[in-house]
């Protein structure tokens, strides 16, 4: 099994995953918008086994940005890393974080019907109102 790390900016916090994403997509919802200052940001799903802090757990912050989801950032730099969905048990991680490709790349575009009016989606991946059901 293939193992991929990632960290923030600053390198104060890594993590590990392994490459066993059950989905991936852009996600374009309004909460990713102003997170990321970007038309959205890539992410990939997991089981929250398969992610692990690996450096500066200490330096993580965390604010509960909706009813399902806890969003996880460097305090020290503000780096985005991942969510955590405590209903479910999986993990959203931000694909900019790694440092390498995962084998699952993005399948979708998710939250479009919320997507910002200036960036126009241009690629031929299906596009979700919100997010797809599993």
């Amino acid at each position: 099994m293939t193992v991929i790390s990632g960290s923030c900016v600053c390198g104060k916090v890594e993590f590990t995953v392994k490459d066993k994403f059950l989905y991936a997509g852009y996600c374009h919802c309004s909460l990713c918008r102003k997170s990321s200052g970007a038309s959205g940001t890539a992410i990939g799903g997991l089981v929250k086994q398969d992610f692990s802090v690996t450096k500066g757990l200490e330096n993580i912050k965390s604010f509960k940005r909706s009813e399902q989801t806890e969003s996880c950032f460097c305090d020290n730099c503000g780096s985005t890393l991942y969510g955590e969905k405590p209903e479910t048990g999986l993990v959203h991680v931000r694909y900019g974080a790694l440092d390498a490709s995962p084998s699952l790349l993005p399948q979708a575009h998710m939250h479009v019907a919320s997507k910002a009016d200036w960036y126009e989606i241009t690629d031929n991946l299906p596009q979700f109102s919100e997010f797809p059901k599993q």
